[in-house]
């Protein structure tokens, strides 16, 4: 193969489709991501949801809707362009105090952040979003919110040993 022909295949639609962020590769990130939040819920025992490692810090509880709930805002905000489903809020009186309603609620977040991101075409993802003052990629807000979910469960880490359980160990997949 010549190097002109090489070239002009690096250039084919194909190819420069090949280069866009892959949707499937988020959602899948998604999907790992939702397994080891799943997998902390699990690991916890039922009295720590209202633990914390320090006064002024979320419980245990708390922490797992924040992640879950600010993974649905962002991808509502800032890869859909949309409000947050108002059918998406539990009664936190209940889910905050229980480990099965929590795993359940997390799931019903979690559920709406992967079929959310399913339902966007890929071609969409390079489309420019505006939400909280700034503007970026809708694949950047997604990148975004999983960064955010990676920093916030793995602060969970000390909770689940400061109560004598051991974290779910990290896997790639």
């Amino acid at each position: 193969m010549s190097r002109l022909s090489l070239m002009l295949g690096l250039f084919t639609p194909a190819a420069l489709a090949a280069q866009q962020p892959a949707r499937l590769a988020l959602m899948d990130d998604w999907d790992h991501q939702r397994k080891h939040i799943l997998a902390v819920i699990d690991t916890a025992s039922p009295t720590m949801m209202e633990f914390r490692t320090t006064p002024g810090v979320r419980s245990f509880a708390e922490q797992i809707y924040h992640i879950v709930t600010v993974a649905a805002l962002i991808t509502s905000r800032g890869v859909l362009g949309q409000p947050l489903p108002p059918s998406l809020a539990g009664d936190t009186a209940t889910i905050l105090h229980d480990r099965a309603k929590l795993r359940v609620e997390a799931e019903k977040y979690l559920d709406f952040v992967i079929t959310s991101l399913a339902a966007v075409p890929a071609a969409d993802f390079e489309q420019e979003q505006s939400f909280g003052g700034g503007s970026m990629p809708r694949w950047r807000w997604n990148m975004t919110a999983l960064q955010h979910s990676a920093w916030t469960l793995g602060q969970l880490v000390p909770y689940l040993r400061m109560n004598g359980r051991v974290p779910p160990q990290f896997t790639p997949f």
